[in-house]
């Protein structure tokens, strides 16, 4: 997946970290990860279902550059049957 985006001259953001200590709480990394998604224009969300049902809440920006995103749901590497679903974007789940 990096290496993929990497080739095609897309960037792969990390959000920053600072201030959560181990896994932190969804609510913290919610709102860190809506600043990320916002201040670089993301259009692919890779993230977690805590993380996810914890954006739900949180005031919705003006604009969303996301297109797509995979939110992991549960243990293994395959894809499922569902989708989960943010500001109207459809997230595959695995």
């Amino acid at each position: 997946g990096v290496a993929a985006a990497l080739v095609v001259g897309a960037a792969v953001v990390l959000p920053s970290a600072g201030g959560i200590r181990g896994c932190g709480d969804p609510k913290q990394r919610a709102e860190v990860t809506l600043d990320a998604l916002v201040s670089t224009k993301a259009t692919l969300l890779v993230g977690d279902t805590h993380t996810l049902k914890a954006l739900e809440p949180l005031t919705k920006p003006k604009q969303i550059w996301l297109r797509s995103g995979v939110i992991k749901t549960g243990s293994g590497t395959a894809f499922l049957e569902g989708t989960a679903e943010y500001m109207g974007i459809t997230l595959r789940t695995m």
